[in-house]
């Protein structure tokens, strides 16, 4: 099996087709890049600068954002414009497009069907987007050259969003909100309650349910559920119930770690904490460094955001339109948390590669193509995931 590496032969870029088991023709080592792949963990090998490392690891990464992001929308609207009966010289024109042409060309079909289908409306329960903090202090540490790069010390924020820490003792929420919680919490737990000695109970109950409770209520239900003293895991507890047990879920009191286990919280820990992650804001700060490898090391974390997908209820005249957005608007909703702020991103650390010199030579124009590409793929992602969200009156 063979695949072409990349040469920079005579001042151009050239591809060549060798084995896939290494650059072993004899062009030689050095005019060939093997360290690179979108999406993929750079090798050492391509800069002995560290910084120049991260450089390239950034462009790796929106560029396997950016091809996720294409692929994944192409799929979503190809589903939907096949499901609503697109004419099929039409489907046949778009499929014949490769990269963002067929995605756009998808995406156009995807809409004008959804539009001839009649009156459409959405309502969506927002999934959640979470930056990895250790991604950022790993990647920082790099960029650190003093080598005094320590995060707890100089711990980032999470503008907009909410700062997930691990906390060993005890999480306050503040004031109006909850801690998550997997541990005892003083006041409701907005989750599932484990109690040995009985807990009252609105929801599954794991063990023996019984009448009882501030609410009267009656022991099993038809429908399996438990309205009374759960005795073991209750899967929903009545407002304000105290879960005297563990709960695990959110707490609007305060939520203490058992034993010395630890728990994630994003309110205020009263001991030792390490910073998780951050949800639902941008991740920002952290040690001093270089600008440049900062930027970068921004973009590597952006790409790497992990995104839940969100539960869509579609109201429409036809059940062939509800079952179809149902099933491939979330992914469309997914990619548009994960791409939101990476176009900027992205053209910053296309501007960034032309400043380190010390890459590998044959590397240096395959890098400035994959970060021109991600800028372009991103871009126009962007753009259709905007345009297909609007289609069915969502922001």
């Amino acid at each position: 099996m063979s695949e072409h590496r990349f040469y920079v032969l005579a001042g151009a870029l050239v591809a060549l087709p060798i084995f896939v088991q290494g650059c072993t023709d004899p062009i030689g080592d050095q005019l060939c890049c093997t360290e690179f792949k979108a999406g993929g963990q750079v090798q050492a090998g391509i800069s002995g600068n560290v910084q120049a490392q991260v450089a390239a690891q950034a462009v790796a990464d929106l560029a396997g954002l950016a091809d996720g992001a294409a692929a994944g929308l192409t799929a979503a609207c190809r589903n939907i414009a096949t499901d609503l009966g697109a004419a099929q010289e039409k489907r046949d024109a778009a499929e014949a497009l490769a990269g963002t042409a067929g995605m756009k060309a998808w995406c156009d079909l995807a809409i004008a069907s959804i539009q001839a289908s009649g009156t459409v409306s959405i309502a969506v329960t927002p999934g959640r987007c979470e930056a990895s903090v250790s991604a950022k202090a790993s990647c920082q540490a790099k960029c650190d050259v003093s080598g005094k790069c320590d995060i707890k010390a100089n711990p980032p924020k999470c503008t907009g969003g909410k700062l997930q820490v691990s906390c060993q003792g005890s999480c306050q929420a503040e004031a109006g909100a909850t801690v998550q919680c997997q541990g005892s919490c003083d006041a409701e737990c907005k989750g599932s309650c484990e109690a040995t000695g009985g807990i009252e109970c609105a929801g599954k109950c794991e063990g023996t349910c019984e009448a009882g409770g501030s609410a009267g209520g009656s022991g099993i239900q038809a429908d399996g559920t438990c309205q009374g003293i759960c005795t073991g895991t209750c899967s929903v507890t009545p407002p304000g119930v105290t879960c005297t047990g563990t709960c695990s879920g959110g707490c609007t009191g305060s939520c203490k770690a058992e034993a010395s286990a630890s728990i994630k919280c994003d309110g205020t820990c009263d001991g030792e904490f390490e910073p998780i992650s951050c949800e639902g804001g941008k991740l920002e700060g952290g040690c001093s460094v270089d600008a440049k490898c900062d930027a970068n090391c921004d973009a590597s974390v952006k790409a790497k955001v992990e995104c839940t997908p969100p539960a869509v209820a579609v109201t429409a005249d036809a059940q062939a339109v509800v079952a179809t957005l149902e099933a491939n608007l979330p992914l469309v909703f997914q990619i548009k948390g994960k791409l939101e702020g990476t176009a900027e991103i992205a053209g910053t650390v296309s501007g960034n590669i032309s400043g380190f010199a010390d890459i590998k030579v044959a590397c240096l124009p395959l890098l400035a193509a994959a970060a021109a590409d991600s800028v372009a793929k991103i871009g126009d992602s962007v753009t259709v995931t905007a345009s297909v969200v609007g289609a069915v009156g969502g922001t």
